[in-house]
């Protein structure tokens, strides 16, 4: 084999490897890329579900002490709604972060800093 053919080997055997490499490392970037997708949209529904929990809380005060009913309970259609909405992003959340460890994500890595 000619020292120029060696030359061609070894150069094509270099491409390839940096194919190879390059097509790993970006599937790895996709990967992170989609799980950063992920966990920040667990995160606002978390919080949608925060701020709607201290909503309803504000509704049941209202409907307690400002309006003097003795009672509230799920149905009151004061409440029936923002309930209703909670319950919707609790589900949301299961499957995001459903998806998160399907994607190989870490259920530590969903946790509030």
């Amino acid at each position: 084999m000619a020292f120029s053919d060696n030359i061609k080997q070894f150069v094509e055997q270099g491409m390839s490897a940096s194919k190879d490499i390059l097509s790993k490392v970006g599937d790895k970037a996709q990967q992170w890329g989609e799980l950063g997708v992920l966990k920040m949209e667990v995160l606002q529904l978390r919080s949608q579900a925060q701020k709607l929990t201290a909503k309803l809380g504000a509704e049941v005060y209202e409907v307690l002490i400002e309006k003097g009913q003795l009672t509230v309970s799920k149905d009151s259609p004061a409440i029936r709604e923002t309930l209703s909405r909670i319950q919707e992003l609790e589900s949301a959340i299961v499957v995001k972060e459903a998806a998160f460890r399907e994607k190989g994500g870490k259920t530590e890595d969903l946790k509030d800093d």
